[in-house]
């Protein structure tokens, strides 16, 4: 038989019980319904009739904030904005306001190294397949974050998991059944993330992440966005790696079509996953060139972490509100 918890207090005491360590790490959580950060990670909880639980019609993206820096908000914000209208679901709150909530979040932990995740559902109300109107709701969770883990160097495996159809790929949908079975797979081989290629064999995207890669004539190519994300980290990179054609490190930067044996040829390999560049210093069992973090890898990784600092793509995290 069953057992039927009727009482508030015991329903909280028996959660109490089970709540796990990653639930415990949870710093705070924002939930609009309640235009409140909660601290008690007891209560950083989904209704089930959200449509972001029984339906996956939700959108989400993630903030760094790295020594008191919150890093590439603007990109960020862009995207969320840009994938809830893909999505169709209207916006619960100003993107003025959302950026303040999330540095605001932010400030509330104390916390100088960060990851915050945030969402914006179509909301509670229904079991129904099309959303209550009116109901959408933004949540934002934030917990400590080592960023140096983002710079490490991974091993990495084509998957045979089916592409995304262009809608949902060029949004940043809550959906990632796709992506959660391709870094399964990779993983079950060694890998991390899970290399994905077109019925053509041109590579696409990771489950999380974009890839490049530098080919023997020292381009750097990297795939267009028209049938995956278009990744904040990789966008960045695009940029920053200019200098290193004025170094002569380069030759050229190349966004184009690029067929996994055209890629297997690069002597670099490098994955932008969540404002962190990864080395791919093995692919399907074979080394990338020799097999080590090569000079291109090294320069961007400086780059990118030299960028956390960088004011022109940087908000300082205003923690005297909540001391």
């Amino acid at each position: 038989m069953v057992t039927v918890l009727k009482d508030r207090q015991t329903i909280i005491e028996a959660f109490d019980k089970v709540i796990n360590n990653l639930e415990k790490s949870i710093l705070g959580m924002y939930n609009s319904r309640l235009r409140a950060i909660i601290t008690d990670p007891l209560f950083m909880v989904l209704h089930i009739d959200d449509h972001m639980a029984h339906r996956g019609h939700a959108v989400f993206d993630t903030l760094t904030v790295h020594e008191g820096l919150a890093y590439n908000l603007p990109s960020h914000l862009s995207r969320i904005i840009t994938s809830a209208s893909l999505a169709q679901i209207a916006l619960p709150l100003t993107p003025e306001e959302i950026s303040s909530i999330l540095l605001d979040l932010a400030a509330s932990t104390g916390k100088l190294n960060l990851y915050i995740r945030y969402w914006i559902s179509s909301g509670p109300g229904s079991f129904a397949i099309t959303p209550v109107e009116g109901e959408s709701t933004f949540y934002a969770v934030a917990y400590e974050s080592n960023y140096l883990e983002k710079f490490e160097n991974i091993n990495e495996f084509t998957v045979s998991v089916p592409l995304k159809p262009k809608l949902l790929a060029n949004m940043k949908s809550n959906n990632y059944m796709l992506n959660a079975l391709s870094a399964m797979e990779s993983s079950s081989k060694g890998g991390l993330f899970g290399v994905q290629k077109d019925e053509n064999g041109f590579i696409t995207e990771g489950c999380v992440n974009n890839f490049a890669f530098v080919l023997p004539n020292k381009i750097f190519v990297t795939p267009t966005f028209d049938k995956i994300l278009k990744g904040t980290g990789i966008s960045r990179t695009l940029e920053l790696v200019k200098s290193l054609v004025n170094e002569k490190l380069l030759d050229g930067i190349e966004q184009r079509d690029i067929h996994i044996d055209e890629a297997k040829t690069a002597v670099e390999m490098l994955c932008f996953c969540g404002d962190g560049v990864l080395g791919v210093l093995n692919w399907d069992g074979n080394p990338v060139g020799n097999g080590e973090e090569g000079e291109i890898t090294k320069k961007i990784k400086e780059m990118y972490i030299g960028d956390f600092f960088n004011t022109e793509m940087t908000v300082p995290i205003d923690y005297s509100k909540y001391s």
